[in-house]
Order: C-alpha cells, then structure tokens, then sequence
C-alpha cells in the first residue's frame, strides 16, 4: 500500500510546524473583524465538522479516544473537558507543543496525552472506543493503510474528514498549498465509502456533506 513519499511527508511537518500558530487562530474569538469575516467565509466549515463530531460522539465520559493528526489538540481538550481519555498524535512537533500547552490551560493535562509521531509506524498502548481524522486525510496520499491501522486499534467508532473534490474552491486551495510546498488530495463520494467501508471492514456508514468536507461516521462490526 502506497504512503506518503519522505520527502511529501517532510514537506507536510514543515508546513504544519510553520503554520501552528495561524492554524490555531481559526478558533480563537479574539481576533480581527477582518479576519473573523474571512473566517466566516472560508474556514466555517472546520466548527461545523467539529460541532458535528462531538454529536456524533455523545457522552465521553471514560472514553478512550484516539486523535489522528491532533494539530494544536482544540478537539482532544473538548474532548477531554466531556471526560475522556485523549491520545492525540500529530506528524509536527510545534502542533504538539501548542496542544500539551492547551492541555495543561484547560485543566485538563491528565486526560491527554500528546505525541509527535509518525502513525503507521506509533504502537498503540491500548484498543480505543473512538478515533478521529479531523483534518487529516487532506494530506495523506493514500489513506488505506492509515485507515486500515486505525481500524485495527479502534474497538467503537471512528469519525473522519475528507475534502470534497471539484468544489469551487479547491483549485484554489491546491494551489495556495502547492505554492507552500504542502502536498493536498482530495476525494468523491463513492471512494469516502469505499475507503471507509470496504478498506476497514467497518459497517453503518453514515455520511454528511458539509461545504467543502465529507463528514463520515462509521462503526466496527
């Protein structure tokens, strides 16, 4: 099974390490009005999948959760706020920082843990109840070894993102990421349930269609 090349997937830490900070802003309620409005228009859809997610969840409490590319951690402290036990793994060490130093903010430190990690190769300590993919498909070449692994960790549910090909702003995203040397795919519909369903044998899919994301919910047998 095809991954990401080394060289793609230096490219992809690189990225992220430069770009924690504007990254994590996305949630902040203290900025700009400007910057609120662009928000608005472009990123709505990263609360939308978040607010879905935490639905889709229900009650965490003693909850093992695995987060797949974590980023800054805003969706492993929620998480972890609700009463659950987070594992939250990212390929940049600077999102990791940023996450560990939420974490700790929140209050919520010892129901988190956070590691800078290559996942195909991470050895799980435990089977969990729920994993998640916010995010984290974009940047994957091919997601069925990553899908696959988490399959095989994963006891309960697993909620996952994926970009939606041919929307009107997608030659723009490709574009803007190309040009910061970070490599992005995207999918359709009927390959998000093939890779979902048939890749990891899991069953119930359910899957929502949100702006520019596929929103995907599915269960182990």
């Amino acid at each position: 099974m095809r991954r990401l090349s080394v060289p793609a997937e230096h490219a992809v830490r690189r990225y992220f390490d430069g770009e924690a900070e504007r990254f994590d802003a996305i949630y902040d309620e203290d900025k700009s009005l400007s910057q609120k409005f662009v928000d608005s228009l472009f990123r709505s859809v990263i609360h939308r999948r978040v607010a879905l997610m935490l639905e889709w969840c229900g009650d965490l409490t003693d909850k093992r959760v695995l987060d797949v590319g974590t980023g800054s951690g805003r969706y492993a402290v929620e998480m972890a706020r609700r009463g659950a036990q987070v594992v939250g793994l990212d390929f940049a060490p600077a999102m990791v920082d940023m996450a560990t130093e939420a974490a700790q903010k929140a209050g919520v430190a010892d129901r988190c843990h956070f590691e800078a990690a290559d996942f195909l190769e991470w050895c799980a300590p435990h089977h969990f109840d729920i994993s998640v993919g916010l995010g984290f498909f974009d940047y994957t070449a091919d997601s069925r070894p990553f899908l696959a692994k988490i399959a095989e960790v994963t006891e309960g549910q697993g909620i996952f993102s994926f970009p939606m090909r041919w929307r009107f702003r997608t030659p723009t995203r490709w574009m803007r990421l190309k040009l910061r040397g970070c490599p992005v795919y995207f999918y359709g519909e009927q390959e998000v349930r093939e890779l979902t369903g048939r890749t990891t044998g899991w069953g119930d899919i359910r899957l929502e269609r949100l702006s520019r994301d596929f929103l995907v919910n599915v269960h182990s047998g």
